[in-house]
């Protein structure tokens, strides 16, 4: 399966020193990462997003990233989410108990147990690429020998503009 996926530099040394890279835990959304590892039933920390070559896309992560990486994955490594089911279960998350994704946190006029219910199971039912509305691709890793190419994107003349 061809993935698109935007990532740092970082990646790219670790990448090209022929190392697997495994993201590590986020600090602004470990609670929400850590439930889509389990919800998807993922052997990482943190999960690596990407987009579906030939198919419609959210941002890309273009907006923090600076390189962009086209791979070949191997379609048993790759779970599908809908993009919007996940940014509503982003969302959600804020309503939920501390401990547990699954369960909203007591009388919540924003979210009730039957809309989580239907998006966490959204997230789990892995369906054709073309069934979904815009795909989002979740990995567990980036291995080296997926890598079919890589472009560098041109820094903005504005970076270092108030260093």
């Amino acid at each position: 399966m061809k993935v698109i996926t935007y990532q740092s530099e970082a990646v790219l040394r670790i990448l090209k020193s022929g190392q697997v890279y495994r993201a590590h835990k986020s600090l602004s959304f470990g609670k929400q990462y850590g439930a889509l590892v389990d919800i998807l039933q993922l052997n990482c920390e943190s999960p690596v997003f990407g987009c579906l070559k030939y198919h419609r896309r959210c941002t890309n992560g273009k907006v923090s990233s600076s390189v962009k990486f086209l791979l070949e994955v191997p379609a048993e490594k790759v779970k599908l989410t809908e993009y919007s089911v996940w940014a509503d279960f982003l969302y959600a998350q804020k309503f939920t108990l501390a401990e547990d994704y699954s369960h909203v946190a007591g009388l919540c006029q924003e979210l009730d147990q039957e809309t989580l219910d239907k998006m966490i199971h959204s997230l789990q039912k892995q369906k054709r690429p073309w069934q979904y509305r815009i795909p989002q691709a979740v990995l567990e890793e980036i291995r080296p020998e997926w890598v079919i190419k890589y472009q560098l994107r041109p820094h903005s003349p504005f970076q270092n503009l108030f260093v």
